[in-house]
């Protein structure tokens, strides 16, 4: 689902809730909103969305045990040359797969319960997707929906741009090995900013 700066837009929960599950800016974005602590520690409290944390917290732990898994099998690969080694990395690929649907479903969730305590009905549905993230951005002082766009965008660019030139440059680019060794530092790259922890710290 791509996102457009449609400012005459009226946004809703319903919307909203689209919009975390299928985007992934707007995903990471209210993922670091829920990650904030004076918000998590509020939302637990009341006992609500209080197992969604949790699953959410094993979720992000199982993600890092598969990227490391996937790292170590491409790695393996490298060394041996043994084509079946790539097999074994397609159950962690399904596995990850699943686990990103989990993981918006339950942002998705607490987002809506912390929407619902926090913004009027009437006064979300006068403010596109865009204005209520940047009031809340500035409300908690994190980055706004569009510097996570712009900011993951010139980075992926800047990476994308780095490792074509590294291997245009430096290494032959007949060499698979150096090909594999490239996508997979550019994809724990992008994994890496995509964590809330690192988007937090854009702003």
């Amino acid at each position: 689902m791509s996102i457009k700066f449609n400012q005459n837009a009226v946004s809703s929960m319903s919307s909203i809730i689209s919009s975390i599950e299928n985007d992934r800016y707007v995903y990471h974005w209210f993922l670091i909103l829920i990650s904030l602590p004076e918000i998590q520690q509020k939302i637990c409290v009341q006992n609500k969305k209080k197992e969604e944390y949790q699953s959410l917290k094993k979720i992000q732990i199982a993600k890092i045990i598969i990227y490391v898994a996937l790292a170590l099998t491409i790695t393996a690969f490298c060394l041996t040359k043994q084509f079946w080694i790539l097999l074994l990395g397609i159950l962690p690929l399904v596995i990850l797969v699943n686990l990103f649907r989990k993981n918006r479903r339950r942002v998705a969730a607490i987002s809506e319960q912390f929407l619902l305590e926090n913004i009027q009905p009437d006064e979300l549905n006068r403010q596109t997707l865009y204005q209520t993230c940047e009031h809340l951005s500035k409300k908690y002082n994190i980055p706004s929906l569009v510097d996570i766009i712009t900011c993951q965008d010139f980075i992926g660019r800047k990476v994308l741009l780095g490792a074509i030139l590294i291997l245009i440059f430096l290494f032959p680019i007949n060499d698979w090995k150096i090909l594999i060794v490239v996508f997979v530092v550019l994809s724990a790259t992008v994994a890496i900013l995509n964590t809330s922890i690192i988007l937090r710290k854009l702003k």
